[in-house]
């Protein structure tokens, strides 16, 4: 067996939180959740990160950003947890989806190839 370079990443792996998306949140956040005892859920909403100055900033994180949850305590003005909904977001499987249907079956034509390519 081969050993595996650090460098090997499947096209579905999630790009982990970095210093500029919470930068981001913090600059930029528009979606202000009141989480009681001066806490407060922020978030960069998708229209938001659809705008050029997120894409500039953040480049192919852009889209990424609007996974990230920042839990703000606005009597101590820092922030108490950085949250990560990727694992929920439905487009995360896409690419899991699509790398196991490369081959499509007619089931209405018995006559018809049983695999086919679909490009």
């Amino acid at each position: 067996m081969a050993p595996m370079s650090r460098f090997a990443c499947s096209p579905w792996a999630v790009t982990p939180i970095n210093q500029a998306m919470i930068s981001a949140v913090l600059d930029f956040g528009d979606i202000h959740r009141d989480l009681g005892g001066g806490r407060t859920l922020r978030r960069i909403s998708h229209e938001r990160a659809a705008r050029a100055d997120i894409f500039l900033l953040l480049g192919r994180d852009a889209e990424r950003v609007t996974d990230v949850g920042l839990v703000w305590d606005d009597r101590e003005d820092q922030i108490v947890r950085v949250t990560d909904d990727a694992e929920l977001r439905d487009s995360r499987m896409v690419a899991w989806e699509e790398a196991f249907e490369l081959f499509e079956t007619e089931d209405t034509d018995e006559m018809a190839e049983p695999l086919r390519l679909v490009a």
